[in-house]
């Protein structure tokens, strides 16, 4: 099937079709997509539609970030391959939900700030880059995302405890 999109002239778009495709996973963990007789590490793997339609239109990158293409649906490609990228966007975008806010200082020099925190999955410290990596728009809602670019939820930062409400809202 060909979409509207792969015949616009000035959009390349280079779809990754299950039939000319493999994930494999190696050793190490690194991910690799055998395609067009190339094998190429991938970086990332990224939803474009994450909550309407969440396997299909994926576009994966190379180590260096660069687009290699898109996947117009998970269940065009082999069993393993699919396996492999659906663990891989459940690692990407999964969520842990902070419940307290322990402790959090500004770095030095950067104006990072690093977060100690009790989840739903245990206590965390990470390292925030700046105020934009801080998501107050869907307040009380907030998101944080760290330097390595994980996410985590403060699902209503105005049900969190007296203590962790003070610590934390200086740096909201």
């Amino acid at each position: 099937m060909t979409y509207a999109w792969e015949l616009e002239p000035d959009i390349e778009v280079r779809v990754i079709k299950g039939s000319e495709a493999k994930f494999l996973k190696m050793q190490d963990g690194q991910i690799v997509l055998v395609w067009n007789e190339e094998a190429i590490a991938v970086g990332k793997i990224l939803r474009t539609l994450p909550i309407s339609d969440p396997w299909r239109y994926l576009i994966v990158y190379d180590t260096d970030g660069n687009e290699v293409g898109i996947i117009v649906d998970i269940r065009e490609l082999d069993t393993a391959s699919q396996e492999i990228v659906r663990e891989e966007l459940e690692r990407r975008y999964h969520i842990p939900k902070i419940l307290r806010i322990l402790k959090v200082e500004r770095l030095p020099q950067t104006g990072y700030t690093r977060w100690q925190v009790e989840t739903d999955e245990g206590f965390k410290e990470f390292v925030v880059p700046g105020s934009e990596h801080i998501y107050t728009s869907r307040y009380p809602r907030i998101f944080l995302v760290d330097e390595e670019g994980n996410r985590y939820e403060i699902p209503n930062f105005e049900r969190l405890d007296a203590r962790s409400r003070r610590i934390a809202i200086q740096y909201l």
